[in-house]
């Protein structure tokens, strides 16, 4: 990917083992696109919980076409923007 100058200073672009990695800082925005539709229920939900502790409150997820977080325990946690496969997480400050 090739970003402005002045916003690739400050992105923090890395790749993460979702099954074995824990949460490694706090993010605004984290996109992970068609991955989880190669997960059972189970392990959608951890990563789901690693997402939560990574994201910020006010956060975004990003998720791929046929994914979602409708079904996942932590839904409460979040509302859909539009249409979008994007999420924000509800401030619970």
């Amino acid at each position: 990917m090739k970003f402005d100058k002045s916003l690739q200073e400050k992105l923090i672009l890395s790749t993460h083992n979702l099954v074995s990695d824990s949460s490694f800082n706090s993010f605004q925005l984290i996109v992970c696109r068609n991955v989880l539709i190669y997960f059972d229920r189970g392990l959608q939900e951890r990563v789901f919980r690693l997402f939560d502790n990574s994201l910020e409150n006010l956060g975004f997820l990003a998720l791929g076409a046929k994914e979602t977080i409708r079904f996942s325990k932590l839904d409460k946690n979040y509302h859909q923007v539009g249409d979008q496969k994007i999420w924000k997480k509800v401030d619970h400050q």
